[in-house]
């Protein structure tokens, strides 16, 4: 493994962002961007008993001096970032018409802003490298809509048009943006789904969890871990004719 590079991953103390971090330790450092510190330092142990390297940033990711510490972090070990996992997000549902204005506005700032300010912090290395790889973690919500989840669906849809233009402009330059948009994955996110639809319809935690799974076709949750594969193939710049294209892990929905 070539310790130079690294791979910054935001949310990476959990969920998807974690199985990322463990599959792409096999080619590079890894940097965790995160709020929970003891989350992070768990991660980065796991990481290090399975032969890898790896560091840690604490912070809200919609503030945009934690992006520029991570990246003065990677400076700091002598690593060149080579990609970016803006996996960071949040969600919440409800109406419309009643939808609270300042969790609309706290949904652009994690999902939306903060991974517009890890990749402006984290472009100019690969520009000067004429080489780099993002994946932008939307989802299926970022391609088609649903009821009650308007605002989640505005910034899902945000992100893919976020990374086609990225990819228009930065393509001249050998780096590769790539949306990607998952169904339901095995989460906390996806936990959360599964305990509100419960109380909403008076379902047990099983049942709602097998509704759920209805929703793809082949009748189950995506592991992180499928997701995270589909992340290193982006990163490995095997497929750079992915430039620019929502890659749907949907299980044929």
């Amino acid at each position: 493994m070539n310790t130079q590079l690294v791979t910054i991953i935001t949310g990476g103390g959990r969920g998807i962002g974690k199985s990322v971090a463990l599959r792409m330790a096999r080619e590079t450092a890894i940097l965790l961007v995160g709020r929970t510190q003891a989350s992070l330092e768990s991660a980065c142990k796991e990481i290090e008993a399975a032969g890898g390297v790896a560091d840690f940033v604490a912070g809200d990711v919609s503030d945009p001096e934690v992006a520029q510490k991570a990246v003065d972090k990677a400076k700091e070990k002598a690593w060149t970032v080579r990609n970016l996992v803006c996996n960071a997000g949040i969600g919440k549902g409800g109406p419309a018409t009643t939808f609270d204005k300042q969790t609309w506005r706290h949904l652009f700032d994690v999902n939306v802003h903060g991974a517009f300010w890890f990749i402006q912090a984290c472009l100019p290395a690969m520009v000067e490298k004429e080489c780099g790889a993002i994946a932008i973690i939307s989802s299926t919500a970022g391609v088609r809509g649903f009821k009650y989840d308007a605002a989640y669906c505005a910034t899902k849809h945000a992100l893919v048009g976020l990374a086609r233009s990225l990819a228009l402009e930065y393509a001249k330059h050998g780096i590769v943006v790539v949306p990607i948009c998952p169904s339901f994955v095995e989460s906390d996110m996806t936990k959360q789904t599964i305990t509100g639809l419960a109380k909403h319809r008076g379902l047990s935690e099983d049942d709602a969890r097998a509704l759920i799974a209805r929703t793809s076709p082949q009748k189950r949750i995506i592991p992180a871990e499928e997701v995270a594969d589909a992340v290193a193939l982006v990163l490995s710049g095997k497929l750079p004719a992915l430039n620019g294209n929502p890659l749907i892990l949907s299980g044929g929905e």
